[in-house]
């Protein structure tokens, strides 16, 4: 069986109009590593992602995640797929501000029957999954998780994102610049939380910044333009 979680080859994308933003030969994310992928703003980084997610589609070559091959899915089956076995962290986070900490939570769980399954076998219940995971992130307050997302600290709202992409234990963490808010040691400190989460989900966690002090941290380094062979603005 196969170690590795994704594969990529011969991958080229461009948006319309405009040149080629990537061209990758060849990348592969193992089962269970935690890879931190640096690059300068407007090098592709965020694009790269939501190939590997399934929300582009290259012009040509594969992405596969788990053996599948996205491209051959149809548009419906490429977000049910995502959904199922991809935990997103955004940059903003993308917070519902309307629910509660809580109920954002367990948002994957409406779309995802396989998550919800998992999160059911593992504590019960989703509920359950959730404020243990809150829990684990240092949320465990239970009025706290009842409160609206939007009334919460930039870290604590960070931790609310970092618990809803791994609830229902997806195989892959995808983390676009989440750290870039917080000073150096909230984002030490939210790593480690992060990669103890990660290793008891078994998942692997893909993290993008272009901070490279947080490089150490990570079971492997690389940097975009070591992949990519179209034109990028310089690493800086």
């Amino acid at each position: 069986m196969s170690t590795a979680l994704i594969t990529l080859s011969d991958l080229q994308f461009a948006w319309p109009g405009q040149p080629t933003l990537l061209d990758i030969p060849e990348f592969t994310l193992e089962r269970g590593q935690s890879l931190f992928l640096k690059g300068p703003s407007g090098s592709g980084k965020t694009t790269l992602l939501g190939l590997l997610g399934g929300v582009q589609q290259a012009a040509s070559g594969r992405v596969s995640l788990l053996g599948e091959d996205l491209g051959r899915l149809s548009s419906s089956a490429r977000d049910r797929f995502r959904v199922d076995h991809t935990g997103y962290i955004f940059q903003q986070f993308n917070l519902l501000p309307f629910l509660s900490v809580r109920e954002n939570v367990e948002l994957p769980c409406r779309f995802s029957r396989l998550r919800s399954t998992r999160a059911c076998e593992r504590h019960g219940s989703v509920a359950a999954a959730a404020a243990a995971l809150l829990s684990h992130l240092g949320l465990a307050d239970e009025a706290l998780q009842a409160r609206r997302a939007d009334s919460l600290s930039i870290g604590q709202q960070q931790r609310v994102a970092a618990a809803r992409a791994l609830i229902g234990q997806p195989e892959l963490v995808i983390a676009d610049e989440p750290t870039s808010a917080l000073d150096t040691d909230a984002r030490e400190a939210f790593l480690h939380l992060l990669f103890t989460e990660c290793r008891a989900a078994g998942a692997s966690l893909l993290f993008v910044s272009h901070d490279q002090s947080l490089a150490h941290l990570f079971d492997r380094s690389l940097s975009l333009a070591e992949l990519n062979r179209a034109a990028t603005p310089a690493e800086v």
